[in-house]
Parts: C-alpha cells; structure tokens; sequence
C-alpha cells in the first residue's frame, strides 16, 4: 500500500486492487478512527491486522470478496459494515469483545444459518442487518437488550423459533419482508413501532393476537395472500397500514366502513384486483365487465370525495388507494 501519514484520522479506498491487507499496513496508523475499504476485490485480512488501531471506531469493508469476518477486531469499534462479500459462517468468537458496537451491517453475504451465540458479547448493539443472506434457520434467544433496528428481509425463512424475541426489549424497528413466513410470529415485543412483512406468504392475521403492540404505528403486509385482515381496531396507534397485492375484496359497503373507523391513518394502502386477474370480487351479484367498469369507475369518484372531506379535516396527510 502507499505511505499514509501515520496523522491520518480517516482513510477512504475504493476500487482498487488490495487482494490482501497485512499487519503492517497500518502499523504506523495510530490516530485511525474511520477505514472504509470498499469494491477492491479484498479476499482475505490477516489476523490482528486492526487489533491494534486502538482509536478505530468505524470500519466498512463492503463489495470485496471476504470469506469471513476479520479476526482480532479493536475493542473500541462501534460501526462494523461487511456488506456483499462472501461471508458463510458466523462464529461465536467473531465479535468477541467487542462491546462498544452499536451497528452490525452484514446484509448480501451467503449466510445460511444464525447461532444464538454469534453476538453474545455485543451487548450494546442497536442496529443489525442481515438482508439478502441464505438464512433458512435462526436460533432462539438472541440476547440483544439494546437493539432497537433488526432487518432480516429477503431471506429464506418460514417460521421462528418461539422465544426468539424474548431479550429485544427495546426494538423499534423489525423488517421481515421478503422470506416464506405463513404466519405472523406471536411473541412481537410491546416496543416495536414499525413491522414490514410485505413479500411472505401470509395468509391470515389476527391483529388481536398482536394487541400487546400498542405502539405499532407502521404495518406493511403488501404481496401477501391475505384474505382479510381482522381487529385493526385494536392497535391504538396504528397510522399505517399497507394491504397492497394481496386477495383481499372489499364491497362497496366495507370499503366505506374501511375509511370510516380509520380516517386517523396518515396512509392506507389498498390494492383491490379486476377480475381479469383470477380474483373474485364482491360488489355486485353481476360478474360482467361493464358493471365492474362502472362500479370503479364510481368507487374512485366516491374514494376522491372521502380523501378530500379528511384532509379538508385536517387528519389525513396522504392517502393511497388503487383500484384496478
């Protein structure tokens, strides 16, 4: 590598060609507290090659080609970004001592499974991504008391094991949109505000087995398979809810009390489908086309005049409603 002064508080490197970083790359750099090695082609990190930069706070190594996490990390990290290498294997000694971590990104990596045990000493952790992996099985607990940010999106997980939230006390934000998930799990902490779970296979929710989440305010379920959503009413604080692309119907009459119970949304995504589109509608005993051009044709007149009689109230600010 070239000469860096050893004054050097941040370093930023991008597509180069580093194959491997040694030891002595940055012995001298005693005063690093931000490295970002990114699309270099970085296949392998010698062990201790950061251990000693004992002011190093943030590192990103993302789009290199690592196999797995470097070993021997300084003890005052706070950021660690390993996203799309090649990473397949978390271990239980990968993160060990690392007790100042706050943000773990390891998002398109080829990571199948998730050990209870991989980030059992990283007891200050707030935010871990791990979109875009091959996780397939996640074991139960994670102790994590601190995490308030967990994406798992776009993985290949149907279920999770019970107790699995059992130490995230304090998660605000869950993202499992994208896997094979049948159904919504049950043991949701109370602190969460926002949950995607758009992209699953749900077929059924029963939001009052999810009325301990009285401070959800965001829930995505769009590209499911629901069929009805039941007891939205019983989440206090909900002022989103995205239905979009699933095989809901909806009448005339439901989609009317629809508006009416929850005109304190701020957004309500509905998508209804044509029947082109192999889903049966439920707005006239009349299956023809030229009813149901009509009945659109009226139901986007009558969706228009309730979205401007809320906002002229003052408590909408945006409203989504297709019909197709």
């Amino acid at each position: 590598m070239l000469e860096i002064p050893f004054t050097t508080r941040r370093l930023y490197i991008s597509h180069s060609k580093i194959k491997q970083l040694q030891i002595t790359d940055f012995r001298r750099m005693s005063a690093l507290e931000e490295l970002v090695l990114s699309c270099s082609g970085t296949e392998s990190i010698e062990n201790n090659t950061f251990k000693a930069l004992s002011t190093l706070k943030s590192l990103e190594l993302y789009k290199n080609q690592l196999k797995q996490i470097p070993i021997f990390l300084p003890s005052g990290l706070e950021i660690l970004k390993l996203a799309d290498n090649s990473i397949n294997t978390l271990h239980a000694t990968d993160f060990e001592g690392l007790v100042k971590l706050r943000v773990l990104d390891i998002r398109n990596n080829l990571i199948a499974t998730l050990p209870s045990s991989a980030f059992s000493s990283l007891c200050n952790l707030q935010s871990l991504i791990l979109d875009g992996n091959n996780m397939e099985f996640v074991s139960a607990p994670l102790k994590l008391p601190r995490l308030k940010y967990l994406s798992m999106a776009d993985n290949k997980l149907n279920s999770l094991p019970n107790g699995f939230f059992a130490s995230f006390e304090n998660l605000q934000f869950l993202s499992l949109s994208g896997n094979f998930l049948t159904k919504v799990p049950l043991d949701l902490p109370k602190s969460l505000l926002s949950l995607k779970l758009e992209k699953n296979q749900l077929k059924t929710v029963q939001l009052q087995d999810m009325k301990h989440l009285e401070n959800l305010s965001e829930f995505f379920l769009s590209e499911n398979q629901l069929t009805s959503v039941d007891g939205a009413h019983l989440l206090p604080n909900l002022t989103a809810l995205e239905l979009s692309k699933n095989q809901m119907c909806f009448s005339v009459d439901i989609i009317i009390t629809i508006f009416i119970k929850f005109t304190h949304y701020k957004v309500l995504g509905l998508l209804i489908k044509s029947p082109a589109s192999g889903y049966k509608q439920n707005f006239s005993q009349r299956s023809t086309e030229e009813t149901f051009i009509g009945l659109t044709l009226f139901l986007n007149a009558l969706l228009s005049v309730l979205v401007l009689a809320i906002n002229r109230g003052g408590v909408l600010n945006q409203m989504e409603a297709c019909l197709i």
